[in-house]
């Protein structure tokens, strides 16, 4: 197949015109939904916050674009990326609430983090203030550079249940000192769930004239994310986990007002001052273009079911998770129940039995895929259930460590 220029936006995902319902409630549109995957029959994948399946049309959509790359990379038939890049940009700032010059095409989310770790200016006698449970790539990181720069970087305790979301506002603003140059924290964390008020510590950040930098892993494709809202002034997020997208694909938003304050942390071919905005933070040299339509793909799958639809639905999912487990003797619940602290992220531990046999059981007798923390105030196992589960898979979960408990 040719993808000329003419055609090229004329290949549109092959999906029923149905999943377009404005609000859809049943069930047999959900199992439609479901369908749209290509996971084995008997698996139970319940493992969204580590990396999620795509949808047939959007890998449909990739392999025919990486048949086109590899059957003719031709500078002449590679020239039509760069158009498509400026329209997936385009999708993804409008899908965000921000401007498309905000936005970078990254790898994942933890290449968005690292170039703003290495590319804000911080000197001796700075301060970082992160949160103990952000991932690595927005904790390690700065970590790494504070000993080459010689700076400070300061660890919020993250509560496995926090009570409040002003609780959570508080304990980053008492660590907050004149010398406080960046706030970065994670939007929501995959150890047990906790949704931190972002717009609140961003305004908190703002005030002071502090950088906020967000990691939206957990967030984007999950919850209906409006950084225009937050103000935050950059966040890095992945396409690979709940926007149910492509492999080392990714993007970087950075507020329009700091873009000049960040350095590039790559310079080679196609570099230059002059690029517009964010574009100068996703020049890396080759890039494997056919990815970049298979993440627009992804945005174009979940905007034909609605961002607020699928919120919903993974939200559902996630409390019928969270209510039937808390609901059984001998399990802790480590995930707040409350919509403004948590998202799609449930973490529980069974009292008297080790966390890795569960986690062994679970996969060996049932197939259900999850992810699991061995020890710390995190340990437990992980669900974490979207569009593509349905409500019996989350029964049949539970059942199964129902089962455990009892043995």
């Amino acid at each position: 197949m040719s993808l000329t220029r003419r055609s090229l936006f004329q290949t549109t995902l092959a999906v029923p015109a149905a999943l377009a319902a404005q609000a859809p409630a049943d069930e047999p549109y959900w199992n439609m939904v479901a369908k749209q995957f290509p996971l084995a029959e008997k698996l139970i994948y319940l493992n969204a916050a580590n990396v999620c399946p795509a949808s047939h049309p959007v890998m449909d959509r990739h392999l025919a674009f990486l048949r086109d790359f590899h059957g003719n990379p031709s500078f002449q038939n590679r020239d039509k990326y760069v158009e498509m890049r400026e329209s997936l940009r385009a999708k993804a700032a409008k899908m965000l609430r921000v401007s498309a010059n905000e936005i970078a095409v990254t790898r994942n989310t933890s290449e968005g983090s690292n170039l703003v770790v290495k590319g804000i200016d911080l000197k001796e006698g700075d301060e970082v203030i992160v949160t103990s449970h952000n991932h690595p790539s927005n904790l390690d990181s700065w970590n790494v550079r504070a000993r080459r720069d010689r700076f400070t970087v300061k660890t919020v305790s993250t509560p496995v249940l926090p009570g409040s979301a002003d609780a959570l506002t508080a304990g980053i603003e008492k660590a907050i000192t004149p010398r406080t140059r960046v706030i970065a924290i994670t939007h929501l964390t995959s150890t047990t769930g906790v949704l931190y008020p972002a717009k609140a510590i961003a305004e908190l950040a703002r005030r002071r004239g502090i950088w906020m930098h967000l990691d939206g892993a957990q967030t984007f494709g999950a919850l209906d994310v409006d950084l225009s809202s937050i103000d935050c002034d950059s966040y890095a997020t992945s396409a690979h986990k709940w926007l149910m997208g492509p492999l080392e694909a990714g993007l970087l938003f950075v507020r329009d007002r700091r873009i000049a304050e960040l350095w590039p942390a790559v310079v080679t071919a196609g570099w230059a001052e002059d690029l517009k905005g964010a574009r100068k933070f996703e020049v890396y040299g080759q890039r494997d273009d056919p990815r970049v339509v298979a993440l627009e793909a992804s945005l174009d799958f979940v905007n034909t079911i609605g961002m607020r639809n699928v919120e919903a639905r993974m939200r559902a999912l996630a409390t019928r998770a969270k209510t039937q487990l808390a609901a059984l003797g001998g399990v802790e619940l480590k995930t707040n129940h409350e919509a403004e602290l948590s998202g799609g992220v449930v973490k529980f531990k069974l009292s008297d039995i080790a966390t890795k046999t569960v986690y062994g059981k679970l996969w060996e007798r049932h197939r259900i895929a999850t992810a699991s923390t061995l020890s710390g105030d995190s340990e437990g196992i992980r669900f974490s259930p979207h569009i593509y589960n349905l409500p019996g898979q989350i029964d049949a979960a539970v059942a199964a460590v129902r089962e455990l408990t009892k043995a």
